[in-house]
């Protein structure tokens, strides 16, 4: 059957990608100092209470994540600026990248101080949000859940008022992809309480099978 969206689009590689998130920004709250590393408007919460109450030392760890998650928007556009002139596969590139990058934070976080780990971990999550953008043809964020509840609750009811199978399934979409956040996060969660930092091995697992995924030629 003809798909009309891409392999990098499929709904598995959305899941993956929400529960990774999920997981993160779970694992750095836990680990981290109530820190996160996509949720960027936590961290401009956090940081403006405490500074208001005089803690500027806390105040600026919660900068910290900010300042590298924009560094990443940074390193994205020149990393596709040069990948795009060599014909290679800028989703399949990136996520080589992401795994290199991963691979190196989780080994060196529990030997290495804090700030190294959510300055990471946020350049990861800036990354991962710009490469990808869509779920089968839709837009999505795999990383923040506001914009995917609001649009997931507003696709359902417009689909089911106009009687829009196609619409609901938009709907869908986006609502497992808000599920396999919340699984990231509970299971993250769990793990914390037992391996601590040495969670983040276990992501390894889901970005080897991402990039299994990308490498079908069949979309999912």
């Amino acid at each position: 059957m003809t798909k009309d969206y891409q392999n990098f689009e499929g709904l598995r590689v959305a899941m993956l990608l929400t529960f990774m998130s999920g997981f993160i920004d779970a694992y750095t709250f836990i680990t981290q100092g109530g820190r996160f590393a996509s949720m960027q408007t936590g961290n401009l919460l956090y940081m403006m209470m405490k500074f208001a109450d005089g803690h500027f030392k806390e105040a600026f760890s919660f900068f910290i994540p900010i300042i590298f998650f924009i560094l990443g928007q940074f390193f994205y556009y020149f990393l596709r600026k040069w990948i795009t002139p060599k014909n290679l596969r800028w989703h399949k590139s990136s996520t080589y990248v992401l795994f290199i990058l991963l691979s190196v934070i989780a080994i060196f976080s529990p030997i290495l101080p804090s700030i190294f780990t959510i300055a990471g971990l946020a350049f990861f999550a800036s990354i991962q949000l710009a490469t990808f953008k869509r779920v089968r043809g839709y837009p999505y964020t795999n990383t923040m859940m506001t914009g995917n509840i609001k649009n997931a609750a507003y696709l359902f009811l417009k689909g089911s008022v106009e009687k829009n199978e196609q619409i609901r399934k938009q709907a869908f979409y986006i609502f497992m992809a808000i599920i396999m956040f919340m699984i990231g996060v509970l299971l993250s969660t769990v793990m914390c309480r037992y391996l601590i930092k040495s969670s983040l091995y276990f992501l390894l697992l889901p970005m080897l099978a991402l990039i299994y995924f990308l490498n079908k030629e069949e979309a999912l």
